[in-house]
């Protein structure tokens, strides 16, 4: 297990970089203030809750630090599973970044898997990296949506309705997710406006893609280095591309998948091609993406696009010249990961009160946090979160120095330092008109990607087909479902 955990952590390389930088601009832009929440007493007999996590981030514990302020007498107890904790002396104005490990990711899905089949467990369980559709169908977890529904304090029109059903399995939500970040791939506009290349997003394809991207390359005046994509190696590729399409390649409710179909070999033909074209920087340090895309010779880049902060760091690396494309081949659709979703132990009995957690996560209060990383599942508090960007962008300015690329010979830093481009009016209406589109859950199981990567490596050698090393795969997954 160890292994295929350690497996995704090298899958996923696009602009993280970037919008950890971005929070130090952005510190204390999302604050709290709006809605009122009244003060509950508890009872002797709910006067404890427990949150099982990897790792605790500031906006959980700005939120158990809350909650217990408004009910006297209840402790809510985090069980964390990692080797780097969260500092108790973190300031709320101080944004810290946790580092998560796959041994702690390890040791965090073993006890949990333990106690819930055992009939034991926290009250609240962080589900990101869980087998969660295993436990559902185990009956291991409340229904959510259940919940809603005989909630009346609950306005569920509050939130954005097309993230939820989304995350729903089987039709039903056993997961509720804190905040989202939308799939999206980042084109360099002036690129793009130079080669005079037309895209339609919603009808494009990887053949499109290809076509657009070698275009460019070739009609390079100055004939310098350019990539379609970069920060990616041939594991890092195929990953991202089977995440993007992964509900098209497996069926969990029905537990079924098609790696031996046509969609999987074409997508594994069309990463051989882009690593064996060079079409894409296989340079996976961390600030390879940024550094490429501020020099103007990055093409194109997959990324998460997390909130209006992303938005500014996306543009302010691009150098203001930036558009937002749907990913090709998805018709149109847009894909979204949560970054944090948390769900309920069905066994607890303390349901009703994990539930009154879970609703104060997602309440009008806890949402203008500025801890919180990601779009915001309530949409409430997007317009205040919009205003409160645009005065801070437009109080900012200056540039960021970018870390991470060392020249081999004197050791200083090779990258460039970018210039923070200004949050527009159009940037807040893009994203407000965006956000309800998102309507395909890229919730992956990692287990599977494990199984993708390790049977993709022979075939990136040369050493197996891509119809033998689809049809091993498509037997391992098949086994895996149904174990």
């Amino acid at each position: 297990m160890l292994k295929n955990i350690q497996l995704m952590f090298r899958s996923k390389n696009r602009l993280n970089l970037i919008l950890i930088l971005g929070l130090a601009i952005l510190l204390g832009l999302f604050t709290s203030g709006c809605g009122n929440t009244e003060v509950v007493e508890t009872t002797e007999d709910s006067n404890s809750l427990t949150i099982s996590v990897v790792s605790k981030d500031m906006y959980l514990d700005t939120a158990v630090k809350k909650f217990e302020e408004l009910h006297p007498g209840l402790k809510v107890n985090i069980e964390e599973y990692t080797s780097n904790p969260l500092p108790t002396s973190s300031e709320n104005n101080t944004m810290v970044s946790m580092k998560v490990t796959p041994v702690d990711i390890e040791k965090y899905v073993t006890a949990v898997n333990t106690q819930l089949m055992s009939g034991q467990g926290s009250d609240i369980l962080l589900l990101d990296n869980l087998p969660y559709e295993t436990y559902a169908d185990k009956g291991l977890l409340a229904d959510i949506g259940q919940m809603m529904q005989e909630d009346q304090s609950f306005d569920s029109s509050k939130y954005y309705q097309n993230v939820l059903e989304a995350v729903k399995y089987k039709g039903n939500l056993y997961g509720l997710p804190t905040s989202f970040s939308i799939n999206m791939l980042v084109a360099d506009k002036k690129l793009l406006e130079n080669s005079q290349a037309e895209i339609d997003d919603n009808t494009w394809n990887w053949d499109d893609f290809v076509q657009v991207a070698e275009k460019i390359i070739q009609d390079n005046p100055n004939g310098e280095e350019l990539y379609a994509m970069a920060g990616m190696d041939e594991k890092g590729l195929i990953t991202s591309l089977v995440e993007e399409n992964y509900s098209k390649l497996v069926d969990e409710e029905n537990k079924t998948a098609d790696f031996t179909g046509q969609k999987f070999l074409d997508l594994l033909n069309l990463s051989k091609y882009l690593i064996d074209n060079k079409l894409v920087n296989t340079d996976t340090s961390n600030a390879i993406v940024t550094d490429l895309a501020s020099r103007g010779s990055l093409i194109f880049n997959v990324t998460p696009l997390r909130g209006l902060m992303g938005m500014l760091m996306i543009n302010s690396t691009f150098g203001g010249e930036v558009e937002l494309l749907k990913p090709p081949g998805n018709e149109g659709k847009l894909s979204f990961a949560t970054n944090a979703m948390y769900g309920i132990n069905n066994h607890s009995p303390n349901k009703e009160l994990a539930w009154e957690f879970l609703k104060f996560l997602v309440s009008d209060e806890m949402m203008g946090q500025s801890t919180l990383m990601g779009m915001p599942l309530n949409k409430i508090v997007f317009p205040q979160l919009a205003q409160k960007a645009m005065e801070m962008s437009q109080k900012g300015g200056g540039r960021i120095a970018m870390k991470g690329l060392k020249d081999s010979n004197t050791g200083s830093s090779q990258a460039q330092p970018i210039q923070i481009q200004l949050l527009t009016q159009e940037d807040i209406d893009y994203l407000e008109n965006l956000l309800p589109q998102a309507n395909v859950y890229n919730g992956t199981n990692q287990n599977i990607i494990a199984i993708v990567q390790e049977e993709t490596a022979t075939f990136f050698t040369g050493q197996k087909t891509a119809e033998l090393t689809a049809q091993l795969i498509q037997d391992r997954v098949n086994t895996y479902l149904n174990e």
